[in-house]
Order: C-alpha cells, then sequence, then structure tokens
C-alpha cells in the first residue's frame, strides 16, 4: 500500500513527469509492475535448478611441429548441465567456457590416434563447472583423431571440368590451376596408394569474360591434403570476324604437266579472338590438289580446299570455293 501511496511521487518529482491524464497514469503504474514482478522472477529463477545446453570450446594445445593432424578436431563441444540459474547467467554474460587438453596426454603414437573416451570427455568438462553441477549429456560424447608424423607426399592434381563458351567467344589460352600439386598426409600404407587427387566436378557454359573459380579437391578417407581448394583461370576473349586474302598453292602436279589455275588466290572469313585481330600472319594454308580433279568432266573448275589454320579460329569459310585451271602438257 505505501508503493501504491508512493508512485504518485514519482511522476511529479524531480522527473517531473507530467501525466495528461487518468488513463495514461494507468498505463505507467501497470508497466512499474511488470517490471517489478520480472525483476522478482528472474531472482527467483536463478536460485533455482535449471536444465540447459552450454557450449564448450575446445582445443587440443601442445601439438608437436613434427605431427599433422588428419581428422579436425571439434571446435565445440555441446554439454547439457543441470545447475543453477545463476550459473547459466554466468557463462552466458561473463565468461565463455572452454576445453583445453593437451596432446601428449591423449595421443597414441603407435596406432596413431588422439583419444579421449566418455569419461575423459565428460571430466574435462567437470573441471570447468561448478561442484554441484551435474553434466546430462555430451555431444560428441568422445574424440578420436588420426594424426601423423610422417612428411607430407607431394602429388599431382587431375581436374575434373566442363568449359563452353559463348558462340562469339573463345577460350584463348590454357586453362591454368594456381598450382599443379598439392600435399598429401597419412601412414604410411595410405601414401604409397596415392598417386594423383582429384578436383570435384566443375562446370561453366556459355562463357562471355575471363573465368576465376576456386575448385575444390576431393577428400580421401584417412589422409589430409592440403591446400583443400586451388584457383582455376579461364582465358575467354571475344570473337570478331575478320577477312583475308590467301595466295592457294598447287600440289602433286605430274611432273610432265604445267598446272595453271587462276585466280592465284582466294577470300576467306573467319572469326578470331580480338587482342589477335590485328596480328597478320601467314598461318592458313590454301591449296588446289591436282589428284581430285576429275580429267573426264567437261568443266575446268578445281576445288579450294583449306589444309591448315589455327585452332584459335572459327567458322573458317572460303568466300571462293573453286577456281579455273588450264593443263599444259610440257
Amino acid at each position: 500500500m505505501k508503493l501504491l501511496q508512493a508512485m504518485p511521487g514519482l511522476f511529479s518529482g524531480k522527473f517531473k513527469f507530467r501525466v495528461k491524464s487518468e488513463t495514461s497514469r494507468s498505463i505507467l503504474l501497470y508497466l512499474v509492475f511488470v517490471v517489478i514482478s520480472a525483476m522478482f522472477w528472474y531472482f527467483i529463477t536463478l536460485n533455482k535448478d535449471v536444465q540447459q545446453d552450454v557450449t564448450f570450446q575446445f582445443e587440443i594445445t601442445g601439438i608437436p611441429k613434427e605431427v599433422t593432424m588428419i581428422d579436425d578436431a571439434p571446435s565445440s563441444i555441446n554439454v547439457t548441465v543441470r545447475d543453477k540459474g545463476s550459473a547459466f547467467l554466468k557463462y552466458s554474460l561473463f565468461m565463455t567456457p572452454k576445453i583445453k587438453v593437451k596432446f601428449s596426454d591423449f595421443a597414441e603414437s603407435n596406432s596413431g590416434y588422439f583419444k579421449m573416451n566418455a569419461v575423459q570427455l565428460r571430466n574435462a568438462v567437470k573441471k570447468q563447472l561448478n561442484r554441484e553441477a551435474i553434466v546430462v549429456s555430451l555431444l560428441p560424447d568422445d574424440i578420436l583423431l588420426k594424426f601423423t608424423n610422417l612428411p607430407g607426399k607431394k602429388v599431382p592434381i587431375r581436374p575434373d571440368w566442363n568449359i563452353q563458351t559463348n558462340f562469339q567467344y573463345e577460350v584463348n589460352g590454357p586453362l591454368v590451376l594456381s598450382q599443379d600439386s598439392v600435399m598429401v598426409y597419412s601412414d604410411r600404407e595410405t601414401l604409397a596408394e596415392i598417386n594423383e587427387v582429384y578436383t570435384y566436378h566443375a562446370e561453366a557454359t556459355d562463357l562471355t569474360d575471363t573465368l576465376r573459380r576456386d575448385l575444390t579437391i576431393a577428400p580421401i578417407r584417412g589422409a589430409k591434403i592440403e591446400p583443400r581448394t586451388v584457383s582455376l583461370m579461364v582465358p575467354v576473349e571475344q570473337l570478331i570476324e575478320k577477312h583475308k586474302r590467301i595466295n592457294i598453292a598447287v600440289r602433286n602436279t605430274p611432273p610432265n604437266v604445267n598446272f595453271v589455275i587462276f585466280p592465284s588466290s582466294a577470300d576467306v572469313s573467319y572469326l578470331v579472338p580480338k587482342s589477335m585481330y590485328k596480328i597478320n600472319r601467314d598461318d592458313i594454308k590454301l591449296i588446289v590438289d591436282y589428284n581430285t580433279i576429275n580429267l573426264s568432266s567437261k568443266s575446268n573448275k578445281a576445288p579450294v580446299i583449306i589444309s591448315e589454320y589455327p585452332g584459335v579460329y572459327r567458322n573458317m569459310e572460303l568466300l571462293t570455293d573453286s577456281v579455273e585451271y588450264i593443263i599444259e602438257n610440257r
């Protein structure tokens, strides 16, 4: 009752709150009672036994430099704990519980395994809790990690990819990996069986620009691979149409025959990477082969053949597919 009598003073004292209506005053009184009730409930709860999940950080210390952990240790342990509510307030506000264990305490050099059974892990957790606390469950409830003190083995990477460009673009150059090999760590028997590693399948289609992508190395059971990812670079360029007049060479002419063609050159069109458009190279070969001529035919047309051209040129097309010829005996 005294509290109720003092309430008006809260709104008319030094804070100088001005309550303009009885409705506003009632709302403010209600909110004050809610806050006070919540505080009472909170303090009562802190003294009760509560069961709650707590995440403990997990760390293995003192790992020798010559040792490589093949299996990754869990970064955390999920622990279901029964304790006073105040203990959980401590975990959430003032500290993050952490379990640190020495490598040498649980490492078995003969077997090559780091082992913590359920009892050992539970005892390590209890050391971080109050004496009255009860550990209900752990996840994981034990730890088994493979390690090795053998040096790694360098093996090549076999990429698995399918790369396709848009029809107006071209892969102009080799596909490049950031490195061509990785280091593999394991026991002696496993290392002897590993001679290469593979990437997960990578696929890219309709490319219109240079591609850069990280590829993940497929894992090998019982082994650790470093690094686990490599970078792929696929150089892609736009193709531009180009026209060129090429001299025609004559082949397989008999020694007693004078074989004359006219015109002696033909126009070709093709798509070329943009960076090569202004470069003039003698890299396209056109021929007329005497052996392809049908001498019994009344036609004096000889077919023109594209015999050579670089693989980066696309849609190679002859604008003049035949020439006339004259045969004279010598």
